[in-house]
């Protein structure tokens, strides 16, 4: 009973996030102004809860570095709000919490993922993106580059939710990965906030030119996918693909 609530929250989480995120790129660009509107409500609810922000910060920046959960909770953003909003006179205390939240909740992965890490990823991690095929790649990389995946997973969802997870599995000893966990939330917290403070500092022009940047930012990734990452991709279509057949086959 249990296993089954948790398999159905899962599923229900990512499609949740997922439609949300649809949602609000598609009402961005036909009523930016509906964005910009939700923008100044939330802006107005920060100043008012006061330095309840503080534990806002705190919570946002644990619970998105949990596995799984932390790939459906918007965490990010939620700090890139707090951080450009509230950051006049409380700037290094956002900064701390962010960095406490995030260590913790890297720790809290990679502690369940010594335990659990395998059986949680066979079960639930296609829902995530991290079905068997991406958990070997990961672990691959962070027997191979484990500092910069620690360090640098910290600014991609799936990264940041899973390779603290997968870092027990791939052999990382406890005391590199704390230290590694250090590093990458201080550098995490204080890029986000500073992300924050330049959004909210800009917001209505992004919106105004939201189509130009998403252009932009697409032929940038393809171009990189195609000149740089194109063997790679391959190969892990055809892995993925022998993944998905042998799922069929049972």
């Amino acid at each position: 009973m249990v296993k089954n609530f948790f398999s159905f929250l899962a599923k229900f989480l990512a499609f949740f996030f997922a439609w949300l995120t649809f949602a609000i790129i598609i009402i961005s660009f036909v009523k930016p102004d509906w964005i910009t509107g939700a923008i100044k409500w939330i802006g107005n609810l920060i100043h008012l809860i006061g330095n309840w922000n503080y534990l806002v910060a705190f919570l946002s920046a644990c619970a998105e570095s949990l596995p799984i959960i932390g790939t459906a909770v918007p965490g990010m953003n939620v700090m890139i709000l707090v951080g450009g909003f509230w950051w006049k006179e409380h700037f290094v205390w956002t900064i701390l919490l962010a960095v406490l939240g995030a260590m913790i909740g890297n720790y809290i992965g990679y502690w369940i993922g010594k335990y659990y890490g395998k059986e949680l990823i066979a079960k639930y991690g296609d829902w995530f993106g991290i079905g068997t095929t991406e958990a070997k790649i990961l672990e691959r990389q962070i027997k191979k580059n484990g500092f910069w995946y620690i360090i640098l997973g910290k600014f991609h969802n799936l990264t940041r939710s899973f390779v603290p997870f997968i870092a027990w599995g791939s052999g990382m000893a406890e005391k590199n990965f704390w230290l590694y966990n250090m590093i990458g939330s201080c550098l995490w917290a204080v890029s986000v906030n500073l992300l924050g403070i330049f959004f909210i500092g800009n917001y209505e022009a992004i919106l105004d030119n939201i189509g130009k940047i998403m252009l932009w930012v697409l032929v940038v990734f393809l171009w990189y996918m195609y000149f740089f990452q194109r063997e790679k991709l391959t190969a892990y279509m055809r892995e993925k693909q022998a993944e998905i057949e042998a799922k069929q086959k049972r």
